[in-house]
C-alpha cells in the first residue's frame, strides 16, 4: 500500500509543486492540507486524486486531525509531512515585520507540535531559510528570514525526536518574482524602448537561483523522501540551480524578452519610500545578501548539507532560470 503525505499550503507554489510530483509518481497518496477545501485550486487538486482536509495552522487540534488517515474502522496516521509557512500573507494583512515573523513562527511551530504528536510519521520536511541575524552576528535582521530559522532551532532542542526525522529546505529566489512581485518587476520607461529595474542592491552582488519552484520542489522533496537515511537528522537541502548576480538575471531577462534593460541601484531609504513596509523588508534582505552570499555557512553548515548530487538530483530534472523566464515569457513585460 501506497504511503501517505499531508502537504500543507497544497494550493500554493511549494506546497503545489510537492503535491503535483508525488500524485505523479503514483508512490505516495497526497493528503492536501488546505484551509478552504472548495477553493478552485483545491477542487483541481481533488480532480487530481489528492484527499482534502480542512486544517488550519493557528489550531494544533485540527492539524493533529488532519495528520490521521482515516481507513473505517481503524486510524492510521500519515507517514510523512511537507510543511510551509507564509510570513508575507502575515504582512499584507497588515502586520508590521515583526508581528509577521511571530505569528508565522507560532504556525510553523503549531505545526512541528502535531507532526511530533503523529506515532506513524517516519519524515517531516519544513521549508525554511536562513537566520540572517545569526550569520551577520546581529548585524543585520531580516524577519521573514530570522522567524523560520527559529522553528528549526526550537525543533533541535525541543522536539528531538521530531528532529531525528526531519529534513530542513531551503529555496533560493523565485523567477517568478520578476513577473508577479511588482517590486521586482521590471518598469518601462515612457518614451523608450527600455525598461528598468530599481533594487536595493548592487548589480554586482550574488543571489542563489531556486529555478520554477514548483516544479523543483517537487523533485527535491521527492529525491527526499527516497534517501531518508542520507537526509534526515536535522540535515538541510537547499533548492538552487544556480547562483548569479542581479546584473547576469537582468542579462538573461533581456534575452528572453528581447528588450533592453538597466539596472538602477537605490538605497534602502528610497526603496522603501517606494514599496512601503514590504520594499524596506525586501531591501534588508538584498542588503545582508551583499555581505553574505553564501547561505551554507553557519550553523546550518555544522549540522549538515545535502547536496542534489548525494539525492539523485541531476540538472536535467530541474528547470533553470533561463527556462523559467522562458515559461513566464508573457508576464515578464
Amino acid at each position: 500500500m501506497a504511503k501517505t503525505i499531508a502537504v500543507l499550503g497544497a494550493t500554493g507554489t511549494q506546497g503545489g509543486g510537492v503535491a503535483k510530483a508525488l500524485l505523479k509518481s503514483g508512490e505516495w497518496n497526497v493528503r492536501a492540507i488546505t484551509r478552504n477545501t472548495s477553493s478552485t485550486a483545491a477542487k483541481a487538486l481533488a480532480a487530481s486524486g489528492a484527499e482534502l482536509v480542512a486544517a488550519n495552522a493557528d489550531d494544533v487540534d485540527s492539524l493533529v486531525n488532519a495528520f490521521e488517515v482515516r481507513i473505517p474502522p481503524i486510524k492510521i496516521g500519515v507517514q510523512a509531512i511537507f510543511a510551509v509557512t507564509n510570513w508575507w500573507e502575515h504582512l499584507f494583512t497588515g502586520n508590521d515585520p515583526h508581528a509577521s515573523g511571530r505569528l508565522e513562527e507560532q504556525q510553523a511551530w503549531n505545526i512541528a507540535t502535531a507532526a511530533s504528536k503523529t506515532p506513524s510519521l517516519q519524515h517531516y520536511i519544513f521549508s525554511t531559510l536562513p537566520s540572517a541575524e545569526k550569520l551577520s552576528g546581529g548585524k543585520f535582521q531580516v524577519p521573514h528570514f530570522d522567524y523560520k530559522a527559529k522553528v528549526d532551532e526550537r525543533i533541535r532542542k525541543d522536539l528531538p525526536a521530531l528532529a531525528a526525522k526531519t529534513t530542513f529546505l531551503w529555496l533560493g529566489w523565485y523567477p517568478s518574482n520578476m513577473a508577479f512581485f511588482p517590486m521586482a518587476k521590471a518598469i518601462p520607461v515612457p518614451g523608450s524602448e527600455t525598461y528598468i529595474f530599481v533594487a536595493p542592491t548592487p548589480a554586482s552582488a550574488y543571489m542563489p537561483v531556486a529555478g520554477e519552484v514548483g516544479t523543483n520542489t517537487g523533485v527535491f522533496v521527492s529525491a527526499i523522501l527516497a534517501n531518508p537515511d542520507k537526509s534526515q537528522g536535522g540535515r538541510y537541502v537547499f533548492v538552487k540551480t544556480e547562483t548569479i548576480t542581479h546584473g547576469e538575471i537582468m542579462k538573461i531577462w533581456e534575452g528572453v524578452t528581447g528588450k533592453k534593460a538597466q539596472w538602477i541601484p537605490a538605497s534602502r531609504e528610497v526603496f522603501a519610500d517606494m514599496w512601503g513596509v514590504a520594499g524596506a523588508e525586501l531591501a534588508d534582505q538584498y542588503i545582508w545578501g551583499v555581505e553574505f552570499p553564501d547561505w551554507e555557512v553557519g550553523s546550518a553548515k555544522a549540522v549538515g548539507f545535502v547536496a542534489a548530487e548525494e539525492l539523485g538530483v541531476k540538472d536535467g530534472d530541474l528547470v533553470g532560470l533561463k527556462e523559467s523566464f522562458g515559461l513566464l515569457k508573457d508576464y515578464l513585460v
